[in-house]
């Protein structure tokens, strides 16, 4: 390959004047720019452990756009760079038209900017690694695209911290500065009303923001799990015209898309996601790409639509005779990889990752990284991830300070669906100071243990949850396999229709409140309990449980692996089951139930003993609006209960039941461009 190296030469930017200049002046690295890179964390505490945080310029980074335009010949020695051309920029240059290429280098010092007010297109066929500056952000009505053509996805070796050869990708190193700024959007909209198969439009219960003809949207599933494909039944459909909050289509939907009414305010139509965007870094349907970011500078990350990354390749297992393929190490959708406090004050948003092949947002032993209103759409492997332990007994690497605000998981899927075992939206790993708040996981397929939202085992992460929602998920809506050593709180969540449990909750001890959630309708029931408490026990309070017919039980307990101190049910309304509120199933092989069912309410039977669970430890009711409390033992007494009872002591008098207040946003949080 030819070797073409910029030259600076002055030239006109092209617009001139200040249109041309928003928010565009100068290319040098922020003071921060010097803070080292972090080292692997590891050993016992490594989870809880923080350094102290780096000073943070709020203000985004700015770049140039009076470089020498790339059309021009003399810029480069005579003759302008072509697919073969492996390109050296070191000085500024704008792109002022489409162009391919075989590989680019932008060195520190120089910038590659595409012109605003252009449809641009860079195709490069090998990789781009940023140095220096890379800044994507075109004017209201242009679109800006870095291409990567020609994957090969079995050159890929993954790994590492800094560029590999043939791993054909987005490189952000050293002191690079990347910018990604397109048009503003709504990224989603809730539905106003139910949508059924053959409509043509869509009213929507906010009018969406930036919203074009010609945007690809994704309607999610809403439909209960006793109907075939309730957790894949999605439309891809474009827009032919907005009007307000109505949207027609240009071709009718081919599902319904039910309105769902949970009760404790609780009260929803199908999630419509926009998946498009003015800016696209995107490999293709048989050779995906990647994005890595190592810089310590802050990147911008707006507007963007990352599709065709995540690179896969064949595995060592296969599955009914076929190979199955494995995700690249590392090489992930959009990857900010162990930047440690160099992140904070990142924020990316409105952002969509889909069709990848692997992980969407990765952000790996790097913290303070806010992800607002952002998409994963049609992706493999967890959606919202950082790098797991080795194994179950090395401690995660944390990332403090993550927020997840108004994001949406949707379609995450594994190869094959049945290894998918504890597939998620959302991984709510290790590390201190985690939001996740008003998101939404839906469609997450996988087998055993998968969910919208994982608290993993090893991994313990203290996180905020609040109002976040799980529906429609092939398994359960939040998962937790936690031997807690810290106390968690869950605030006001809801988890409708899903085909597991509403909440599984293991693995051994800890302690969690759950706290005025609303589970309606859900496969297997509302909540599976197999961990018993450590030290101030584990508590599901002010709950609404509506089975809505859709499974036997409200509340089951499994089996528990040790034994702890109490969980209690207290201050809920269990209904819409078919045998009975709370169902008692330890099993033999492990410890006895011990659990108080205290001031619930019922629409139904209240409680059933399994004749094949072994003698409780200690299981307590007292009804709502009665004083005295009884222990349940096996034994004759109460037929639909399969229990004798006897007069039991409480702590504490009897407390009404307390029906959750929840109201959910009705479309994800506005996004803005960067200021000019």
């Amino acid at each position: 390959m030819l070797v073409w190296l910029g030259i600076s030469t002055a030239a006109a930017a092209v617009g001139g004047g200040e249109l041309a200049r928003r928010a565009l002046a100068s290319s040098a690295a922020p003071a921060s720019a010097a803070t080292p890179l972090p080292a692997a964390s590891g050993g016992p505490s490594a989870g809880h452990a923080r350094a102290a945080p780096a000073p943070v310029d709020p203000s985004p980074s700015p770049v140039d756009l009076t470089g020498r335009r790339w059309s021009d010949p003399a810029g480069w020695g005579g003759a302008v760079p072509g697919v073969r051309s492996a390109v050296r920029i070191a000085d500024r240059v704008l792109l002022d038209a489409d162009a391919s290429i075989g590989s680019l280098v932008v060195e520190p010092g120089g910038s590659l900017v595409f012109a605003p007010g252009r449809s641009l297109t860079l195709s490069s066929a090998g990789a781009v690694e940023v140095r220096g500056v890379l800044a994507l952000a075109p004017a209201d009505g242009s679109v800006h695209t870095l291409r990567f053509p020609s994957v090969n996805e079995q050159s890929f070796r993954g790994g590492g911290m800094t560029v590999v050869e043939g791993d054909t990708g987005l490189w952000v190193t050293g002191t690079g500065y990347l910018r990604l700024d397109g048009a503003a959007k709504t990224a989603w909209v809730r539905a106003a009303a139910a949508l059924r198969a053959g409509d043509t439009e869509l009213r929507l219960a906010e009018p969406p923001v930036g919203w074009r003809a010609g945007d690809e949207l994704a309607v999610t599933p809403t439909g209960p799990p006793s109907e075939d494909e309730f957790s894949t039944r999605y439309d891809l459909c474009t827009i032919r015209r907005v009007d307000g909050k109505t949207v027609t289509l240009t071709a009718p939907l081919a599902h319904p898309h039910p309105r769902v009414t949970a009760g404790g305010g609780v009260a929803v139509g199908a999630e419509v996601l926009n998946l498009t965007r003015s800016v696209r870094i995107e490999g293709t349907a048989e050779g995906r790409a990647h994005v890595h970011l190592t810089s310590s500078r802050r990147a911008d990350v707006r507007h963007a639509a990352l599709r065709w990354l995540g690179p896969r390749q064949p595995g060592k297992e296969t599955w009914n005779g076929s190979p199955v393929t494995e995700p690249v190490l590392g090489r992930y959708g959009l990857h900010f990889h162990m930047l440690g406090d160099t992140s904070r004050g990142t924020v990316v948003e409105g952002v969509v990752v889909r069709d990848s092949g692997s992980h969407a947002f990765v952000p790996h032993a790097s913290h303070g990284i806010t992800f607002r209103s952002c998409i994963s759409h049609n992706t493999w492997e967890d959606a919202y991830w950082w790098d797991g332990p080795l194994d179950t007994r090395t401690p995660q690497a944390p990332s403090d300070d993550i927020t997840y605000e108004s994001c949406v998981a949707s379609r995450t899927v594994h190869e094959p669906n049945p290894r998918g075992y504890r597939l998620t939206g959302f991984s709510l790993g290790a590390g201190t100071g985690g939001t996740a708040r008003d998101c939404v996981a839906v469609g997450v397929q996988g087998a055993t243990g998968a969910s919208g939202y994982e608290w993993p085992e090893t991994s313990e992460g203290v996180w905020t949850f609040e109002r976040c929602l799980a529906h429609n998920n092939l398994e359960n809506g939040l998962f937790v396999w936690l031997n807690a050593r810290h106390h968690h709180t869950l605030e006001r969540f809801v988890a409708y229709h899903n085909g597991g449990w509403g909440v599984e909750h293991g693995a051994y001890l800890n302690d969690f409140d759950y706290n005025g959630g609303v589970l309606y309708g859900n496969g297997a029931g509302g909540v599976a309990v197999h961990a018993l408490g450590r030290d101030k026990g584990t508590v599901f309070d002010g709950l609404l449980i509506d089975a809505a017919g859709q499974s036997d039980y409200a509340v089951a307990t499994a089996k528990h692996q040790l034994a702890g101190t109490t969980v209690t049910i207290g201050r809920s309304h269990l209904t819409g089951y078919r045998k009975a509120g709370v169902a008692f199933r330890a099993t033999a092989d492990g410890e006895p139930d011990d659990i108080a069912v205290l001031d619930c309410s019922f629409g139904g039977n209240e409680v059933w003993l399994d004749p094949q669970a072994p003698e409780p430890a200690r299981i307590v009711l007292r009804k709502a609006g009665e004083r005295q409390a009884v222990q349940l033992r096996p034994g004759p007494g109460k037929a639909e209960w399969n229990a004798a009872a006897a007069p039991a002591a409480v702590d504490g008098p009897p407390r009404a039941v307390v029906t959750p207040a929840i109201r959910l946003a009705d479309a994800a949080a506005p996004t803005r461009r960067l200021p000019v």
